[in-house]
């Protein structure tokens, strides 16, 4: 399965680099334990403030937006809830994140004639502050949180029409203070614009909890955060830094939060990287279509998520899910897999992606070793901290110092070096110099008969000649060297702009080159070594 990285890449088209508007998506969290993870939320803009909207056919840039505000308090102009139920008695809350996003160009949006077309016109100019919202956790009262901006394209260029933001914030202490998580969660104030917008208005939140309960598999769970427009254009996101587990079915499960995707538009898809084939293949379940992935609905596997006030079954815009991944017969995912890859594509539809996590069960001896890696950073920074305190306790001169102070600190100090000892090597472990690039860099192998043995700086790959060709050139305009090889079993064409028996020569080279737009991707390959 190492290999199936660079298998990401080969797009089986020509990749040219191109300006993504938004912020791209990136990793804010991992862990591995025993436990599962949950999933809720809601929108935030409907047709009606109460009451839920169960018409799956109305689109929602036809519909005058108004602020759902379910909760009959005063203090909120927008509030919408969502419920926990039968969480396992045991288990404890390691990670929870709150997210909540809009469509927010203005405060309100009206559809005007002018000469012979009707045009949206904006009243009101939208507030600053759309990181701070409420939170009530259940049996609580709301509660302030001002959150982190992930993107907000208000004073951009970007996105004219609706200006998409996106916000985020830690709310693990919240939870682990509540004695028992189930019950009704409610957000209030989350800003977004009403009436009507171009391309129709979307808003809402999710949270997503991961505890730990013994009784259950060892697990990777990954997040990653960021807004983009997702059309003609594709969006790949790596999963890496896991082991499968090395015996029977392997569950993997996917949750995805969205806007604006469109029930009525059929394009937008999600698919999964599968190594046995060489090719992405769509995801899908009973409710959301290959093809029409993105629907306006929020669903957990192959049911609409109804706990929550109100219960809408379109959700007009605003998309949240939690499925698990066919792996028939490990076919996706067998005892091997260390990566997976995710593509997120749309044609005549768009969508903003901004929340995607991934979870998969792993080898119980790669969980041990995780957790011991955790354990030994904890203990040595409580070591780190201590010691500094120590420090800053011992006075600088002998003779100026007092009895008492000299006893506090040889008191002190056995205790943290016996602890030391117990975690820390006599000896350092001198890394070789591949071991340190890994660190930085992902080094592949794989074996090509009769090309010459070393490290290659890929660009790209192609299963169509004519495409390598074509990207060749393109380097080439820009000054590169690219030289193609290609590999015998799959006929794969592999374009590479350097290569060396010395790693640390390519490494160099990779350095220069991998923050350059004109490369979506480029890695190091280990070949016939």
């Amino acid at each position: 399965m190492k290999n199936l990285f660079f298998l990401v890449v080969a797009c089986l088209v020509l990749q040219f680099s191109y300006t993504q508007e938004g912020v791209s998506f990136k990793e804010n969290k991992q862990l591995y334990l025993s436990g599962n993870s949950i999933l809720i939320g809601n929108n935030i803009l409907g047709e009606h403030a109460k009451n839920p909207l169960m018409d799956l056919k109305i689109p929602n840039d036809i519909v005058k937006m108004k602020y759902i505000d379910v909760d009959d308090d005063p203090a909120t102009f927008s509030s919408s809830e969502a419920t926990i139920i039968d969480t396992p008695k045991n288990s404890k809350i390691k990670y929870a994140a709150l997210y909540w996003c809009g469509l927010y160009p203005f405060e309100k949006g009206v559809l005007r004639k002018s000469g012979n077309k009707m045009v949206h016109k904006g009243q009101g100019d939208r507030e600053e502050d759309i990181n701070s919202i409420v939170f009530k956790t259940p049996n609580d009262i709301y509660k302030p949180i001002n959150g982190e901006i992930i993107y907000d394209s208000h004073n951009s260029a970007a996105f004219i029409t609706n200006k998409p933001y996106v916000c985020y914030a830690d709310v693990t202490t919240k939870l682990q203070s509540i004695s028992n998580i189930n019950g009704t969660y409610a957000v209030g104030n989350i800003k977004a614009t009403e009436g009507e917008i171009s391309g129709g208005g979307s808003a809402g939140w999710l949270l997503y909890i991961v505890y730990e309960d013994l009784a259950q598999s060892p697990k990777y769970f990954t997040t990653y955060n960021g807004l983009v427009e997702v059309g003609k254009d594709e969006i790949q996101i790596e999963f890496k830094d896991f082991k499968s587990k090395d015996e029977g079915i392997i569950q993997t499960t996917l949750a995805i939060g969205a806007m604006e995707g469109d029930r009525k538009i059929k394009t937008d898809q999600v698919s999964i990287y599968d190594k046995k084939t060489g090719d992405f293949i769509a995801l899908s379940n009973m409710l959301r279509e290959e093809k029409n992935f993105f629907n306006s609905s929020i669903t957990m596997e192959n049911e609409y998520f109804n706990d929550r006030n109100p219960n809408s079954i379109n959700t007009l815009g605003f998309d949240l899910l939690k499925m698990e991944i066919p792996n028939q017969n490990n076919d996706l995912f067998d005892h091997a897999t260390t990566q997976a890859n995710l593509k997120f594509q749309g044609k005549a539809d768009r969508f903003y992606l901004f929340f995607v996590a991934f979870e998969t069960e792993i080898n119980k001896a790669f969980l041990k070793e995780k957790t011991e890696m955790v354990k030994d950073t904890t203990v040595a920074i409580a070591i780190s901290e201590h010691q500094e305190l120590v420090d800053e306790s011992t006075p600088d001169s002998k003779e100026n110092s007092s009895k008492k102070e000299r006893k506090i600190v040889e008191k002190k100090t056995p205790d943290v070096q016996k602890t030391y000892k117990k975690i820390v090597p006599k000896e350092p472990v001198v890394l070789s110099e591949e071991d340190k690039i890994k660190k930085e860099v992902r080094l592949q192998s794989m074996t090509v008969p009769g090309l010459a043995a070393g490290y290659y700086l890929v660009t790209n790959v192609f299963s169509v000649q004519s495409n390598a060709a074509r990207w060749s050139q393109a380097l080439k305009e820009r000054n590169y060297t690219p030289e193609t090889f290609i590999t015998p079993r799959d006929k794969w064409n592999y374009v590479y702009i350097a290569n060396d028996t010395s790693l640390k020569s390519v490494y160099e080279k990779w350095k220069a080159n991998k923050d350059l737009a004109f490369f979506k991707e480029i890695w190091i390959m280990k070949i016939n070594l």
